[in-house]
């Protein structure tokens, strides 16, 4: 029962994490930008998940692709 409902809250962050993606977010800043609006309506900004951010912003500007715990990895972005 609890890996049901493990499994079902993982798959409402990853919906929220696309509806609150806008389509004109191809760069890693502007990705950024959508997971701290995420950590600002889920997690009223808590330090730890805007941390997260920073770490996955780090990452896509070495590789372009954007990957967190909550959305499946998207490469593509500009590296900016």
């Amino acid at each position: 029962m609890r890996y049901l409902f493990g499994m079902s809250l993982l798959v409402v962050f990853f919906n929220i994490s696309i509806t609150t993606r806008p389509a004109s977010a191809n760069t890693c800043t502007e990705r950024q930008q959508v997971c701290f609006a995420y950590c600002e309506k889920t997690y009223k900004n808590a330090p730890k998940c805007r941390d997260a951010c920073s770490d996955y912003l780090k990452k896509c500007l070495a590789t372009g692709c954007w990957e967190s715990n909550v959305t499946a990895k998207r490469c593509g972005f500009t590296k900016q």
